[in-house]
């Protein structure tokens, strides 16, 4: 059980707020602030007041807190006021409480302090160094360990940020995520567009065999690191999918960062090698399809569509994928891309094998619930894009996805070029994913369902009410209409509305329709949509009545000027 709130800022007066300025300017602050053991949330606070002259003066207070989930969630929000010497001592202290914590307290501090150390350059150095040496065509071991270095994503932490309603006290905490955010960033911001403009198309193939050797281990590392911070997954979604939509250059590719870069430098200078010196590079593939890591696996079915590997080789490597990952994840984007290039190449035997593990469908358990359903909605899928592409099936395939059709009339496939991507990016923030799940669905039941589906999503269906806010935002907002009139107001439904519907819902009548509903939003919830609601009234005050528009700004000014403690920012 979570210590009982303490008093924040927003608890108190700002004549309250003097007397504390003006206790602690006469105090030793860190020996106060240790004895008083106020909230965490008083960080920024104190800063403002400049009551704080070294970061050191705030170790002991943070140590009292070790064992308070909210410590965890104030500091992570709060890195900037904490240097190299404060880790020091954060660390020290904390080995001296490790027994008495959770692990997942243990492992969230060592997260922070981790972050703390962490060099914050700020002005690409790392690759200014080196990149006129990438440019040239050095190939020394200590420049492409410098250049992984560079390519690496490393763990950046900050506030927690959740458009739903999973904080609520008491629930048991799993991660380190359940109290911060947890991204991997390549420090520098360097782009795989930089670092494959620079280094040589002429660069020997031992040479480029030595950098994939080192990216490849750097690779590995992160996903390692990464794994053990549990934002990242071999059987599930996890990080790497967000970052890498596809292995391959593609334009869902845009605006990704983390792990993206260092995977797109290996599958493009993999591909140069294979041109230059088939023999160096197709030990990676084999290699690269044994690893444990799905990440890795992915680069192998990248890899295995180039024609330098052999028909059998590329066949072998979906046979020895796991089960799960031919159908979820964005690994079935590679797995879609390889079926597509190669298939016709592939001996009678193998092709059979293949077919029996799509016919064989994702394992069971991977589901939490309507197993039956998934697994014949993810065969339909994969055997349904091969019959659109012309591909050959046996009779087995063809029976089989017979039956489904017939059983399930209303399926369609998704447009073929989004064949494998479980979600797709469009222009600006658009998302299509299975909304066709809720577009029947009545209006007074529609967000119940949409609830059901989220609750019992795997993987990478966990979008459906977000993409029908942006394919059919009306059905979408009377759906939450119909929730209104009976009392009920679901800010997990709201904040995707109202951040998703911005450009779609564009007509006078629905537009003041949602301002009237925000209106009558109960006051005692209103904080936890304020934010989106103060984005919507942003791209919409031009459109609103006045009659509207001024009373919606007063709401959610009066709500987000006097915010209750853990409210949601977005």
């Amino acid at each position: 059980m979570e210590p009982t709130r303490k008093r924040t800022p927003s608890d108190t007066t700002d004549f309250e707020r003097e007397q504390l300025r003006f206790f602690l300017g006469r105090e030793d602050v860190a020996e106060k602030l240790a004895e008083l053991n106020p909230s965490l949330a008083w960080l920024p606070e104190l800063a403002r007041m400049k009551v704080i002259q070294s970061p050191t003066q705030l170790t002991d207070w943070v140590e009292k807190n070790f064992d308070d989930p909210e410590a965890v969630r104030e500091v992570s929000a709060n890195l900037g006021f904490f240097d190299e010497r404060a880790a020091e001592l954060l660390e020290f202290r904390l080995n001296r409480k490790r027994e008495t914590l959770s692990p997942v307290l243990e492992k969230s501090w060592r997260l922070i302090i981790r972050h703390i150390r962490s060099p914050r350059r700020g002005l690409r150095m790392g690759w200014f160094e080196i990149q006129s040496r990438v440019k040239a065509g050095e190939g020394s071991a200590e420049l492409i360990e410098r250049l992984a270095h560079v390519l690496r994503p490393q763990p950046k932490i900050g506030k927690r940020i959740s458009w739903y309603d999973d904080d609520k006290e008491g629930e048991a905490l799993s991660r380190p995520s359940d109290l911060m955010s947890i991204d991997y960033e390549v420090e520098d911001g360097v782009t795989e567009a930089e670092v494959l403009a620079a280094w040589p198309k002429s660069a020997s193939p031992e040479i480029e065999q030595r950098l994939l050797v080192g990216l490849e281990e750097a690779l590995e590392a992160a996903l390692l690191d990464a794994l053990e911070m549990e934002v990242e997954s071999n059987l599930g979604y996890g990080i790497s999918d967000t970052d890498v939509p596809s292995v391959a250059a593609h334009p869902q590719n845009e605006y990704r960062s983390g792990f993206l870069p260092i995977v797109r430098v290996i599958a493009e200078v993999w591909t140069r090698l294979a041109q230059k010196d088939a023999p160096l590079a197709l030990p990676f593939v084999k290699q690269w399809s044994l690893s444990p890591l799905k990440m890795i696996n992915r680069l192998a079915l990248f890899a295995a569509a180039d024609r330098t590997v052999s028909p059998n080789t590329a066949a072998d490597v979906l046979l020895k994928l796991p089960q799960g990952l031919l159908f979820f994840t964005n690994t079935s984007v590679e797995v879609y891309r390889l079926i597509r290039l190669r298939w016709r190449e592939f001996t009678a035997a193998k092709r059979t094998l293949i077919e029996n593990r799509l016919v064989e469908g994702p394992p069971p358990d991977w589901f939490r619930s309507n197993a039956d359903v998934n697994m014949e909605r993810s065969r339909f899928d994969i055997l349904g894009e091969m019959e659109r592409a012309g591909l050959k099936l046996h009779d087995q395939s063809k029976s089989l996805l017979m039956q489904i059709k017939k059983k399930n009339p209303k399926w369609g496939l998704r447009p073929s070029e989004q064949a494998g991507f479980h979600i797709w990016t469009g222009s600006g923030d658009s998302i299509v994913g299975s909304s066709v799940k809720l577009q029947n669905i009545p209006a007074d039941s529609l967000v119940d369902e949409a609830k059901k589906l989220a609750d019992k999503s795997d993987f990478m269906n966990c979008d459906d009410w977000r993409s029908l806010c942006q394919e059919d935002p009306e059905h979408a907002l009377y759906g939450l209409e119909a929730k209104a009139k009976i009392g009920e107001w679901p800010n997990w439904a709201w904040n995707p509305f109202l951040w998703s519907t911005l450009e779609k819902l564009d007509n006078p009548l629905s537009v003041a329709l949602v301002g009237n509903l925000l209106l009558k939003f109960p006051d005692k919830d209103f904080h936890q949509i304020a934010n989106s609601a103060s984005h919507w009234l942003n791209g919409k005050a031009k459109v609103l009545e006045d009659n509207l528009l001024w009373p919606l700004w007063d709401k959610i000014e009066a709500t987000t000027a006097h915010e209750p403690p853990g409210a949601p920012d977005a």
